[in-house]
């Protein structure tokens, strides 16, 4: 979720990300991140973005440092593609950057295959098959003009082709656990919708896959924003939801019902991964104020 533009929804609660430790098997990897988004666990390290700062960082355990700088980028998402290399998603500059083994920017992609541009590109989902799909979120405004799409990046250094539109803030993606269907979070509608993949990577008709009233009672202070965020399907087979405004990771089996619900200081969870363990360690992105500078954040660690 971007809300850099939009008005606060939330009054933010006391600032806490300074704390070394925010919960019971909660550490904090960094307690100054700018709006962070997108962590990827990737060759023993952890890589994220900050929405709000330069571009994307690197975590080895013990300290960090910057990855790679992208003027008037906006990063939002990443994840690993082609051997060794990174995709970016640029939210603010509407484009998707791909990054070589070591950080080096190798092309740029601001438009689909039929020349159209897409309107904020913001997290991604890899099909199993060397494809990507890719959540194009749209306007940020309930009262806008519903414009969230999904892309499809077919193996190999194809072109972005448009496969399902009309969604209102498309954002975190995830295949499912059989593989039969792209799962998406429908942001500003609330609920996780979901499109069968067909063997070319094309999307079938959607369906509501769940609402997110239905999975966990409500948060106080919950509005028409609040809704789900980043979306990853867990190597134990369940499905974690960044729900933003809730300050809280779901996770949800795959007949839909709350496993697990993870808290963390941060109001507004933007995102999650998992680690070498697989889901004995998650790292969480969140913000405490998404809507005034510098938007302070902070990245945990959550371990079982």
């Amino acid at each position: 979720m971007k809300l850099r533009y939009a008005l606060a929804f939330w009054s933010i609660v006391s600032a806490i990300a300074p704390m070394g430790i925010s919960g019971a098997g909660t550490l904090v990897v960094d307690a100054t991140a700018a709006y962070p988004e997108g962590p990827l666990w990737r060759n023993g390290k952890l890589l994220y973005v900050e929405y709000a700062g330069p571009g994307i960082k690197i975590w080895d355990g013990k300290h960090l440092r910057s990855y790679w700088s992208g003027d008037h980028c906006g990063a939002s998402g990443l994840i690993s593609y082609r051997r060794n290399h990174i995709l970016v998603a640029c939210y603010d500059a509407n484009q998707i950057v791909e990054l070589d083994e070591i950080g080096r920017q190798v092309r740029v992609i601001d438009k689909d295959g039929a020349g159209r541009p897409f309107i904020g590109p913001n997290d991604f989902a890899a099909d199993g098959a060397g494809g990507i799909y890719v959540s194009a979120s749209g306007v940020y405004d309930l009262k806008a003009p519903i414009s969230g799409t999904i892309l499809y990046l077919p193996p190999g250094k194809g072109t972005l082709v448009e496969m399902a539109n009309l969604i209102h803030y498309s954002n975190g993606l995830a295949l499912s656990k059989d593989g039969k269907s792209l799962l998406v979070s429908e942001m500003l509608a609330g609920r996780i919708l979901q499109f069968p993949v067909k063997p070319d990577g094309t999307l079938g008709p959607r369906t509501v896959w769940a609402r997110m009233q239905d999975l966990a009672p409500p948060t106080p202070h919950e509005d028409a924003y609040n809704g789900p965020d980043g979306f990853k399907l867990g190597p134990d087979g369940n499905y974690y939801i960044a729900h933003n405004g809730s300050g809280r990771v779901l996770v949800v089996s795959d007949d839909k019902k709350l496993v697990r619900i993870i808290t963390v200081p941060t109001p507004y969870v933007t995102n999650m991964n998992f680690g070498a363990d697989g889901t004995g360690t998650v790292y969480i992105t969140g913000v405490f104020d998404p809507w005034k500078a510098p938007f302070p954040g902070a990245v945990y660690r959550w371990t079982k």
